[in-house]
């Protein structure tokens, strides 16, 4: 009997041993407020470039280009790049929100615009075909040129990678409505647009 229960005793060592040998931890993924680590990290950051954009409102010149604070994660090369688009991006911010208003740009829920006319509203002033063009080409500039800030806010940060782009635009995302305008589009995360009427620029 006692050698049964001595055996017994064994198996059940061996049973306890290997069952902690097979338990797998999944990495955890903190939330805050909704917002992921990297996320609420990467909004941060959004807001510095921010700052960084409203203090560089008056410059005029290529020289001026280089009080814009960059990364020292960077090469000379995307630092350029990203001062850049930071500038363009800045600059055609009054023709963007003119065309938001009336209704031919929305912000579409993967942190970029969208040209919205006649698909998801109906404008109350209607444009010329080249108009329109010059609407879809400001659009398609934009969107370079904040693919261009999100790939630079990863490339300065060593903890991120390109494979975190998609919570780097999905930050981008929130930033943007955040920062909508009156009375223009949004799209929600579930793909539906809505049209934004509290002021919640911040």
């Amino acid at each position: 009997m006692k050698k049964i229960i001595f055996i017994l005793f064994f198996i059940y060592i061996g049973i306890i041993s290997c069952s902690q040998l097979i338990v797998v931890q999944e990495p955890q993924v903190k939330v805050l407020g909704g917002k992921t680590l990297i996320e609420a990290q990467v909004l941060g950051r959004y807001r510095q470039i921010d700052e960084s954009a409203y203090q560089i409102s008056t410059l005029t010149s290529e020289k001026d280009l280089n009080l814009i604070l960059v990364s020292t994660n960077v090469n000379e090369e995307i630092a350029f790049e990203y001062r850049q688009a930071l500038i363009k991006s800045m600059f055609n911010q009054d023709e963007i929100n003119l065309y938001k208003t009336n209704e031919y740009i929305g912000e579409n829920n993967r942190g970029y615009l969208s040209y919205i006319a006649f698909s998801v509203t109906t404008p109350k002033i209607e444009y010329s075909k080249e108009r329109i063009k010059y609407i879809q080409e400001i659009i398609e500039n934009e969107n370079k040129n904040r693919k261009t800030v999100a790939e630079y806010i990863i490339l300065s940060d060593p903890k991120l990678t390109m494979a975190n782009l998609k919570e780097v635009e999905t930050a981008l995302y929130r930033r943007n409505i955040q920062r909508n305008i009156l009375n223009s589009y949004y799209q929600l995360p579930d793909d539906s647009w809505i049209l934004n009427t509290t002021n919640s620029n911040k």
